[in-house]
């Protein structure tokens, strides 16, 4: 693979600057670093890369449509391809049990992935879990653990919890919080793929951090081809990622931003390849949430409406900029939570998304 593609992929027209002038970028074939005969599972991955329909002042923003994955989620990728992993290393065979601890859409992920490869699934959530997550783990069949909200070193706690059940079940805890697997899955497959599809004039990549693999997976495989991308995660306001990064005082974590943010830096954090971190507040992903569905079309949740109001702040600073933001998971898990008009006004949440 060449560092600068000749021209931009599946027959989109760029300018002399490089900007794309197709609405769409897609990769025609799902070109897997993990393939499957299976249907349901060769779906995951080759999602698109579409043109952000609100304009900026400046450059432009292009926006990744993880929500196409089975489950509406990039967390297919990552439960995919750890388990793929595993069994390619010998860790995972058949009769397996796989357990994982998650209160968001990693349930779901490993949920369809165990399904569909015939393992035995066990997944531990938090009480106060959404019905929208725990509907996945039981609708695809895997076994589903409530624990009770307690501090992480309280052998209740649901990642204490998992990591039991797999010792007392001879099982297999995928642990994305983790797992170096969580970012080299990313760098693996989304990486290339993203490459594949921007135009060669790619400036930045935006991407939100919870665990943090996606963003370094895929700020590594695109530092390596072009180290002058700039890559910016994105946190949340009242999180600790940021003052990781930057060596500040941490301070109390608290958002209701889902997937967003973290309480302490995580081994999946691959800071190295990530130039910047910018933290957003909950209301301000929330209302951009809100309106890129309202007067763009564009249907993703609270993380994703953060990565796009920082790419949007970008792209307004750079005229000349590509400006890459990736959309985490589809809003259409957020119906009774940002899109309700109840549920904003009683946080003190504006609802006006303009």
């Amino acid at each position: 693979m060449t560092d600068e593609p000749a021209d931009p992929p599946n027959g989109a027209v760029a300018s002399d600057g490089g900007r794309i002038e197709s609405e769409v970028a897609t990769v025609e074939t799902n070109d897997s670093p993990y393939p499957t005969d299976d249907p349901v599972l060769a779906r995951i991955g080759g999602t698109p890369l579409v043109e952000y329909p609100e304009p900026t002042d400046g450059g432009d923003v292009l926006l990744k449509l993880e929500s196409d994955n089975p489950t509406g989620s990039m967390k297919d990728r990552l439960a995919l391809g750890i388990v793929r992993e595993l069994e390619a290393d010998g860790r995972l065979a058949d009769g397996d049990v796989v357990v994982e601890a998650s209160s968001g859409n990693t349930a779901g992920a490993i949920s369809l992935v165990t399904n569909r490869l015939g393992y035995d699934g066990v997944l531990t959530v938090p009480a106060g879990t959404s019905s929208q997550k725990i509907g996945y783990v039981r609708s695809f069949g895997s076994e589903i653990v409530e624990c009770p909200n307690v501090d992480a070193d309280d052998e209740r706690h649901y990642r204490k919890t998992a990591e039991r059940i797999a010792a007392e079940r001879d099982g297999i805890w995928i642990d994305q919080y983790s797992n170096q697997l969580n970012p080299t899955v990313h760098y693996e497959w989304t990486g290339p793929e993203l490459w594949d599809q921007a135009p060669g004039g790619l400036t930045h990549v935006v991407c939100p951090m919870g665990t943090g693999g996606t963003a370094s997976g895929i700020a590594k495989f695109v530092k390596e081809r072009k180290p002058d991308v700039r890559v910016i995660g994105v946190d949340a306001e009242d999180s600790n990622i940021s003052t990781a990064f930057y060596g500040t005082d941490s301070g109390a974590y608290d958002t209701e931003v889902e997937g967003l943010g973290k309480d302490h830096e995580l081994p999946t954090m691959w800071f190295e390849y990530v130039d910047e971190v910018r933290s957003v507040g909950d209301e301000r992903a929330f209302v951009q949430a809100r309106r890129a569905a309202a007067e763009s079309g564009v249907l993703v949740g609270g993380s994703s409406g953060a990565a796009i109001s920082v790419a949007r702040d970008v792209a307004s600073d750079r005229p000349d900029a590509n400006v890459v933001a990736i959309g985490c998971d589809s809003g259409d898990q957020y119906f009774d939570t940002v899109f309700d008009d109840a549920w904003m006004r009683e946080r003190g949440y504006r609802t006006d998304y303009r």
